[in-house]
């Protein structure tokens, strides 16, 4: 992927995902009172529904998908209220091309609808699916404090980094896509690839998200171009290229020239190859869940990851083992999962250079320890 070419997802799933869940989520809604229900509507107008199509799709993968639309509600509920809270620690003054809620409306109303909707979330779910999300959000708190320390510190690696993406931005993806599938009758066995599938399409949509937010502009994503290098945050190709020596934030460098640093070190190329690696393994965990019934996940997912970026090269057929994430030492095992990856020191290549992409045998899971879901 070398260039920001926004393909859109395959025609049906958005607006076929919005018919099925927009009506019970703004019923749900309805139940709020006024000044709580503005800010919500509001952060809903500009959603996406990207939880809620992976959660149907899941479902729709395994068979019938009608009782996850309640699934789809509550984690879009819960997607909304990680939003809401994550703009408002971010102090991010927008989001979908919109001054964000707490601009808009105030701190207080911010949080206030922030913890109405989650409350909204869990009366929709049963006793397991409410663990199972409950988990999911506090990998993402663990994120953002894991997070906090980081800004306070110059000796962060890029494994740090990984798995604090991995902690906000893979946990309710791979939430929904577990219980989606469960929702629709999976097995266990197959529900924890359906976990490992969404765990993986988290990480590899935070590595897009990374350079469309450095490369995109406001067009692609909403944000000035060289957004984030203008006020210095050290997101995945920033990190990336730090880690292979170059002090991305020394001296007075225009945000323009910190991009052109954070490209010649490899940072972009680095992030939008693991975006591919990541797209493949998943669809690996996919074709082991739902061999032969998952072709419109997996074009989904390619819409939310890599095509926005670029085409997606053509997969390997599904006898052929999955490439592996690129690890410093190439007989050294690569984590299962995406919340994993902080174990492993990837290294960014030069933006000359191809990355190599190891290929290892796919190892049989050991089953779980628990009949609920799989932390």
């Amino acid at each position: 992927m070398t260039s920001i070419d926004v393909t859109a997802p395959p025609r049906d799933v958005p607006e076929r995902t919005r018919a099925a869940v927009e009506p019970p989520l703004r019923a749900v809604l309805a139940g709020l009172p006024d000044s709580t229900r503005e800010v919500a509507e509001y952060g809903l107008a500009g959603h996406d529904l990207t939880t809620a199509a992976l959660t149907l799709l899941c479902a729709e993968a395994i068979g019938d998908a009608a009782d996850a639309v309640r699934v789809a509600v509550a984690l879009e509920l819960a997607h909304l209220h990680e939003h809401l809270h994550a703009d408002l620690m971010a102090r991010a003054v927008s989001r979908n091309h919109r001054p964000s809620a707490w601009v808009e409306f105030g701190d207080e109303r911010a949080v206030g609808t922030a913890e109405e909707l989650l409350s909204l979330a869990f009366t929709l779910l049963t006793k397991p699916e409410v663990v199972a999300l409950n988990t999911a959000l506090l990998s993402v708190v663990d994120g953002y404090v894991q997070e906090l320390d980081m800004d306070e510190r110059d000796d962060v690696d890029l494994a740090e980094h990984l798995g604090v993406a991995a902690a906000k931005h893979s946990a309710l993806t791979a939430t929904a896509c577990e219980l989606g599938a469960l929702a629709a009758g999976a097995t266990r066995a197959q529900a924890d690839d359906f976990r490992e599938f969404g765990d993986d399409i988290g990480l590899a949509r935070k590595h897009v998200d990374d350079v469309l937010a450095i490369w995109g502009g406001a067009v692609v994503s909403g944000r000035p171009l060289y957004d984030d290098l203008a006020h210095r945050r050290r997101t995945l190709p920033v990190a990336a290229a730090i880690n292979a020596g170059t002090d991305v934030y020394a001296g007075d460098a225009s945000p323009r020239e910190r991009a052109a640093l954070v490209e010649r070190a490899g940072g972009r190329r680095w992030c939008e190859q693991q975006a591919e690696l990541l797209l493949a393994r998943a669809l690996g965990h996919l074709r082991r869940a739902a061999p032969g019934a998952a072709d419109e996940l997996a074009g989904f997912a390619r819409s939310v990851t890599t095509a926005r970026c670029a085409p997606q090269p053509v997969l390997q057929p599904a006898v052929q083992p999955v490439p592996q994430l690129v690890s410093r030492s190439a007989a050294q095992p690569v984590p299962q999962s995406a919340t994993q990856l902080a174990t492993q020191q990837l290294v960014p290549q030069p933006a000359t250079q191809p990355v190599p992409q190891p290929v290892v045998p796919a190892q049989p899971k050991a089953e779980p320890q628990t009949e609920l879901t799989l932390f």
